[in-house]
Formats: structure tokens, C-alpha cells, sequence
């Protein structure tokens, strides 16, 4: 049993008599009723406290004290927080495939991205039925972590510029969202910078969003499809642009079959078969084409390319495609 918190009734009394000088720790100890050892823990404290013959107040800590504002602050956060971990997702009329494209590295604000194409696939995600999106990430530029005047003075937009755009942007599409992620540039800098993002609470306050990796069960019909997404998962072969998805559900997450990330720039998807299990992974490519970062440390190939993957709701089947197009023409759109 833990040793009972000392009052300070009890440590005053305890420290009067050892300034007295008369009594014994063990008369001490006796007399107020506490362990010698006690005495002597009081002894110690008054030594590094001057001698000046007032009531100063000692301090004390408790760690199971402590233990009890903590978990109320976590309890308060949690209930505050807007983000997600796992979901539940319906698309569609359940009647009807759906196409779910991830589309991230937009990299808007920056002088490199292409406008005019973004503008295309706007369109393209608003007046297509049943075609929903994931949103991956690094959908603002930002640059604003201050490593070089040449990628501050990049941007054709202000940070603040970039916000507003970014805010009309999700009103026009926020009937097409499935749900969204985070990223490196646009969220974690400004975490970085200000301990919180503003960029993080547009996304969480309108989509299921997922602050890290996230698990969603996508409802389409009868069918459920178990997706995992994140804007970038860890590992990487120069070989496969797929290992980092099928090395996460290989390692930490069996139960996933459709798995999406953004990050790298080069498109790609993969039906395969993964673990005994049939897997389709789908990693989109990036609207910053004329990148000089990208054209001096990778490629002078970057492809602005998003494939997706047709949905059924009656059998369960995943079926990749390049484009929303070659899906449409596959489901006789």
C-alpha cells in the first residue's frame, strides 16, 4: 500500500521540532505520529530552504495526481478532435459501379503546377456521376519553412492566397469527396511552424479525414471494400512503385485490399494478388510538372496522371484504370 501524502499541518510540526533542536527523530516521529523516515526526508527539504522563521510554503508533486489532469486532457482532446482513424463510408445509389480516383500533389500556389489541367479534372470530378475522390495530399505548395529565398519566392501565390483558393476549391467538389488525408507540405509545415494547421482543420471539418494512415470501409451496394490510404507509406523500391502499399498490408494490415497514396509523383496501379489475398493498389501521379526541385534530383518526367478503380456493388470486384475515362467506357458510360 502506498505511503499516505504528508499534510503540511504534519510538516510544519515535524519541521518546528527539528529547528528546535530537542527531540530525537525517533521522539519526532513518535510525537506526530509519522515513520522516521519521514523525519528524515523532512530534514533534507529544509536544507535547501533558508532559514528565516515564516510559514514557506514546500512544494510537492504526485505523480498519480498528475496521472488524473492528464487523462482529463486527453479525454478533452480526443472529444475535440475532428480527425479519424477508421470509417465508414456509402458511395453511390447502390445500384451502380462507382469510380473512386485519388487525387493529390497539386502543389497549387506554385509557379511548376499545372493550372489549366487542374481545372480540367475539376471538372471532370464534378460533372461525372458516380466518380468520387480521395484527396492524397500536398494539395498547397506552402512553401514556408524558410530553406532558400529560391523555393519562398517559387509560389505565384501568397500561404494565405493559397488557403482561400484551397476553401472555394473544396466547396465546389465537397459532394464528390469519399474522404482525405494528410500531407507534408501543406499540413505538416504549418504544424511545424505553429503547432497546429489550418489547411488540416478546412479538410476535417468537411470529410472523413485521416491524420495519419487511415482504414475505411467503402460501402458500394451489397459490396463492402476494405481501403487503406495515406498520403505516403514507409518503404520504397525503385522497382515497384506499388511496394510501399503492399509492404504495409503485407507487414501491419492483412485485412486491407484496396490501398491508396499520393506522394512520389509517378502514377501507377496493380491488381494482384498479395498474401492470398486479391489486392488493387493505385498511387497517382502530380499536377507540379515543371518542378525544378523534381528536374534536378528526379526525373525531367513527371506524368499528370490519376487512375482509379471501378467499385461494383453487386459482385465484389476492383478493377483499375489509367483514367476516369477508360473506367467510363469499362462501365458503358
Amino acid at each position: 500500500m502506498p505511503t499516505p501524502a504528508l499534510s503540511l499541518d504534519k510538516e510544519l510540526a515535524i519541521a518546528g521540532h527539528l529547528r528546535a533542536g530537542v527531540l530525537s527523530h525517533q521522539k519526532i516521529a513518535e510525537a506526530c505520529k509519522v515513520a522516521k523516515g519521514t523525519v528524515a526526508n523532512v530534514k533534507a527539504r529544509l536544507a535547501t530552504v533558508p532559514v528565516l522563521g515564516s510559514d514557506k510554503k514546500i512544494g510537492e508533486f504526485r505523480w498519480r495526481d498528475a496521472i488524473k489532469h492528464v487523462q482529463s486532457m486527453q479525454e478533452l482532446r480526443s472529444k475535440a478532435s475532428y480527425s479519424q482513424d477508421y470509417a465508414s463510408i456509402k458511395l453511390g445509389d447502390g445500384k451502380s459501379p462507382v469510380i473512386l480516383m485519388g487525387f493529390g500533389d497539386q502543389h497549387i500556389g506554385s509557379y511548376g503546377a499545372s493550372y489549366g489541367l487542374f481545372e480540367q479534372i475539376t471538372d471532370e470530378i464534378i460533372n461525372t456521376p458516380n466518380l468520387y475522390v480521395a484527396l492524397m495530399g500536398d494539395y498547397l505548395e506552402m512553401a514556408i519553412k524558410l530553406r532558400g529565398v529560391l523555393e519562398v519566392t517559387s509560389q505565384v501565390l501568397t500561404p494565405e492566397m493559397q488557403e482561400a483558393f484551397l476553401e472555394d476549391w473544396l466547396e465546389d467538389i465537397k459532394d464528390k469527396v469519399a474522404f482525405a488525408t494528410w500531407d507534408n507540405h501543406s499540413i505538416m509545415r504549418q504544424e511545424s511552424q505553429a503547432g497546429t494547421s489550418s489547411v488540416k482543420n478546412m479538410l476535417n471539418r468537411r470529410f472523413v479525414y485521416h491524420n495519419g494512415i487511415g482504414h475505411s470501409d467503402i460501402k458500394v451496394g451489397k459490396q463492402t471494400y476494405r481501403c487503406a490510404a495515406s498520403h505516403k507509406f514507409n518503404g520504397g523500391s525503385m522497382f515497384n512503385r506499388m511496394h510501399a502499399q503492399g509492404r504495409y498490408v503485407r507487414q501491419m494490415a492483412s485485412d486491407r485490399e484496396l490501398v491508396f497514396m499520393g506522394d512520389i509523383h509517378q502514377w501507377g496501379y496493380a491488381l494482384t494478388e498479395d498474401g492470398g489475398q486479391e489486392r488493387c493498389y493505385v498511387t497517382g501521379g502530380t499536377l507540379h510538372q515543371n518542378s525544378g526541385y523534381a528536374k534536378r534530383f528526379f526525373s525531367l518526367h513527371t506524368a499528370p496522371y490519376y487512375p482509379c478503380v471501378v467499385l461494383h456493388p453487386d459482385n465484389h470486384e476492383m478493377v483499375p484504370f489509367k483514367s476516369v475515362k477508360n473506367a467510363l467506357r469499362y462501365i458503358g458510360q
